[in-house]
């Protein structure tokens, strides 16, 4: 019996030295001051026991609610912080899906560019040769247009020259006259063709056999061959003309054949340097994408960092407030079992003389 009588002893001195240090620890922090205020002046105003508990509980009720608001507070800014943290990444990974995207199209769009502009090449060189082959046929064609004409007049010079000739071989008047009359003409002829070609050569022996003409019978052969060379003549103008004819023909088929091939380049090659416009905006347009889903993204993952770094300070201050205040409810919790297991007098004695400091 003494021995467990000595063992309650020991274990109430046990617990009255545990309250103490549980008092004594109270003045280190403004809750702890303010429970041991609340206690101190409770006593001190002789309140019972059940009145300085109603008024702990009341404090812990209080706590309690803290507590709890600070753990909801804690749960829903955890929430808001991953919805923004979601929504930054989000907002990256787009950007970076967008850019990758856009930086595979740059080198297909480059290429197709390239393509264009070489095509456009093509097409206008084919154009220039065109044009120089119209500027050459033109050219051609007006040589052949001068040298017909020149050849026409020179015919139409000689027919001319025989007609005359022949109406003075034809004409009436001595034999004297007529050879006088057709000396000068056949020195005309000289001066006029001093190195006659083709028919000239003909025509200048004509001219120069009607100056010898004497007889009756001389002047009608002359005038049947001069007749007969003018009648040539003709025939052979008639036929210097189907063929300037035809090479007028072949010239106006072979200038609308260019004519048209070079409308149709033109306007291939007018809507190549459209696309080639197009597709250089494009890549103006898609660099220009490149370089803002860069931004986006930069600015998106320094702005994502930030939010973590404040979310991270703000949990790291709320935890310390929850902790403090789950110390808080302990604490209160640790006095009213003080409380509920009993007051002694010297427990009594020991709180009152606690220091607030």
């Amino acid at each position: 019996m003494k021995i467990i009588a000595f063992l309650c002893v020991v274990i109430a001195l046990s617990t009255a030295t545990e309250a103490i240090d549980i008092f004594n620890t109270l003045p280190k922090t403004d809750f702890g001051r303010t429970i041991l205020q609340t206690v101190q002046l409770e006593l001190s105003n002789g309140s019972a026991v059940d009145s300085v508990v109603d008024s702990l509980n009341e404090i812990l009720k209080s706590a309690e609610q803290e507590k709890g608001a600070i753990q909801a507070n804690l749960r829903n800014r955890q929430a808001q912080c991953q919805t923004r943290q979601d929504d930054a990444q989000s907002v990256i990974d787009r950007a970076n899906a967008k850019r990758a995207d856009d930086e595979r199209k740059l080198p297909l769009i480059n290429e197709e560019l390239i393509s264009k502009q070489e095509q456009a090449l093509v097409k206008d060189s084919e154009e220039q040769r065109n044009n120089d082959k119209l500027a050459l046929i033109t050219a051609t064609r007006e040589e052949q247009k001068q040298e017909y004409q020149e050849r026409r007049n020179e015919l139409t010079n000689y027919v001319a020259a025989l007609g005359e000739a022949k109406s003075i071989v034809s004409g009436l008047g001595s034999v004297s006259f007529l050879q006088v009359s057709s000396s000068e003409h056949y020195s005309k002829f000289k001066e006029a063709y001093p190195k006659p070609r083709g028919y000239g050569i003909m025509v200048e022996l004509l001219l120069k056999a009607s100056t010898q003409a004497k007889t009756p019978e001389q002047v009608e052969r002359l005038v049947a061959t001069i007749q007969g060379l003018i009648d040539s003549i003709y025939e052979l103008q008639k036929q210097e003309l189907l063929v300037d004819d035809a090479r007028e023909v072949e010239f106006i088929r072979q200038r609308e054949i260019i004519l048209l091939a070079n409308q149709t380049l033109a306007a291939s090659v007018a809507e190549l340097k459209a696309q080639v416009l197009h597709l250089q905006q494009d890549i103006v347009e898609v660099t220009n994408d490149v370089n803002t889903n860069k931004s986006i993204a930069s600015i998106k993952t320094k702005e994502l960092n930030d939010w973590v770094k404040t979310c991270q300070d703000e949990e790291k201050n709320l935890r310390a407030i929850f902790d403090s205040r789950v110390g808080q409810v302990e604490t209160v919790n640790q006095i009213l079992i003080i409380f509920n297991s009993g007051l002694s007098q010297e427990l009594r004695k020991s709180i009152a003389e606690i220091q607030l400091n």
